[in-house]
Parts: C-alpha cells; sequence; structure tokens
C-alpha cells in the first residue's frame, strides 16, 4: 500500500517518526514535495476564506498526494502532551479535510494523538489497525526534519556577526514557501539564528512555567521556553528576534502579545512578520533589510 504524508503542520516535528512507523508497517511511503505557491493556490481554492494559511498549504499537499497514494495521513493532534492542547484548527482537521475535499474521505488515514493518550506510538500503531497491519516493535530515535534542517543551516552559520531569535510555529519557520525564504535570506545577509527547536532540554517548561497562568497551546509554551533560554544564553547572544506569524491566528494573536512584552522588557529589537496567501516579497524585504540595519546599528552604538 501506498502512504502519502503532506509536507506541513506538524510534518516538522513527527514527519520522520511517521515516516518510519508506516515504512516498517510495510508501506510505500510518499512525502508531498516542499510547498510551492501553486501548492497555495491550490490550498486556498479548496479551502474556505476563514483558514490560515498554514491550514491551506496542509490541503494543498493533500490534493498534490491525491493521484499518488491509496492513503493519505490526516493527524487528528488534540493533545501531544498532558498539560496543553494544540491548535484548534488541528483538533478539527479531518472534519476540515472531509468538507473540503470530499473526495478524500474514503482515502483519509486518521493519525488521532489525544485527548487521553499522547503517546506517539501507541497511537501511530492504533491507526494502522483499521488496516489490519501489526506495528514495529521499535522505532530508533532520529532528528526532526526541524532538526535536520536547522543542522544544515549551522553548518555555515560561523562567523556570523548578527544573531537573531525567530519564534514561530515549526511549519512556520521552516517552509521557505510560507515565510517567503526567510531562512535563505537571513543567511546571504550572514546573520546567524536560533529557533525552539534549538531548545534545550531543560529548558523545557521554565519560560512557560513563569507565566501567571497556564497557557493552553503547546505551541506557544516552546516559544516562551525558548525566548527564556535566548535572553538567558551568551552563546550565541541573541541581538534582536523575529516573530512569524500566519495571520488571523486566534491562538497566535495572544501568545504573540505576551511574547511581545516580554522582548520589550528585556530591550530587545522585535520585528513582527505576518503571512498570507497574498504576501509579498517587495514589502518583506524591504522590512528585513532595515532592521537588520537597526539591529547592527544598536549593536555598534551599544
Amino acid at each position: 500500500m501506498q502512504i502519502g504524508i503532506p509536507r506541513a503542520l506538524l510534518y516538522y516535528w513527527y514527519g520522520n517518526t511517521w515516516h518510519d512507523f508506516y515504512k516498517q508497517c510495510g508501506a510505500t511511503v510518499v512525502v508531498s514535495k516542499p510547498t510551492e505557491r501553486r501548492t497555495i493556490a491550490a490550498g486556498a481554492e479548496a479551502g474556505i476564506e476563514e483558514l490560515c494559511l498554514p491550514m491551506k498549504i496542509f490541503l494543498g499537499h493533500l490534493l498534490e498526494l491525491d493521484e499518488k497514494v491509496e492513503r493519505v495521513v490526516v493527524p487528528h493532534l488534540i493533545r501531544v502532551e498532558k498539560t496543553a492542547y494544540v491548535c484548534p484548527k488541528f483538533m478539527g482537521l479531518p472534519d476540515i479535510v472531509a468538507h473540503a475535499l470530499p473526495h478524500l474521505r474514503e482515502k483519509m488515514l486518521v493519525l488521532k494523538v489525544g485527548p487521553i493518550v499522547t503517546d506517539m506510538m501507541q497511537c501511530l500503531t492504533k491507526s494502522v489497525h483499521s488496516l489490519g497491519w501489526s506495528s514495529p516493535a521499535k522505532l530508533e530515535n532520529s532528528l526532526t526534519p526541524a532538526q535536520q534542517m536547522m543542522k544544515e543551516y549551522l553548518l555555515a552559520a560561523t562567523g556570523r556577526q548578527l544573531t537573531f531569535g525567530l519564534l514561530g510555529h515549526p511549519y512556520c519557520l521552516y517552509d521557505s514557501c510560507f515565510n517567503l525564504g526567510l531562512l535563505d535570506y537571513l543567511a546571504q545577509k550572514d546573520v546567524r539564528i536560533v529557533t525552539p527547536e534549538m531548545t534545550p532540554p531543560f529548558f523545557n517548561g521554565v519560560g512557560s512555567g513563569k507565566l501567571s497562568k497556564d497557557l493552553f497551546w503547546t505551541l506557544g509554551k516552546s516559544q516562551f521556553d525558548a525566548l527564556d533560554w535566548m535572553l538567558s544564553s551568551s552563546e550565541p547572544a541573541v541581538d534582536g528576534f523575529i516573530q512569524v506569524l500566519p495571520f488571523a491566528c486566534g491562538p497566535e494573536a495572544i501568545v504573540g502579545d505576551l511574547l511581545e512584552r516580554k522582548i520589550k522588557d528585556a530591550q530587545k529589537p522585535l520585528l513582527k512578520l505576518y503571512f498570507e496567501e497574498h504576501s509579498g516579497e517587495a514589502g518583506f524585504i524591504t522590512r528585513l533589510e532595515a532592521f537588520i540595519d537597526l539591529v547592527t546599528y544598536r549593536r555598534k552604538a551599544c
């Protein structure tokens, strides 16, 4: 059987685990290609206007896989940890797909994680029970797609003068079509970056634990933990921050504001970049160049 995995949403955290699991079950696994403008166009046409850009991208990847595979993995992620939830649209993803792309209903292989069982291996095993498959005894721990991308990026990052902390969801930071090639542009400008996926494990729960109330969202908590690490780290010392946000994202409207306040309290420069399917490179590059100049002059002055 051919099983397709969309290169979207939390593929950047769990994609390699999903790929290895279904492959060891005996399936031929097909991962969709990196996002292109036509992926966004197809997803935007299939989805309703109220969907955020990452959701439209997910639909576009499903359409790309449609004729290539017999089943497509639709992650139904409610909770990936006991203490928080994932995005509300993630919780309704199978219903969104079924209504936007009804011809794919019979092809959907739903991977449900949470609200009770959050162990990924258990949930993967349950997802293939309907196919009559048994799960592999063990999977080797491997780098996530996000970690792989950052490892390759950091190989060429030595000797750079500025360091920026990037904050955002993994599918916003590592999808170069979504963010108009942000990482590549910063590399060309000789800027080193650090991201939430680089946060040392012992910082998990530290930054988010300093909030006056518990945060509902896993992706928000990871950003607060990362921010705490970035502000306390001296190697490399972070010169400024860039927030990468999907336009009209409900959770990020709250999380982004709280992060902005903490960054301002630390007296660090901040650039907030919002993206949707009509975002263009001209204004994006102008704002980035201005921010890099600002941080450069500020560093020299200090």
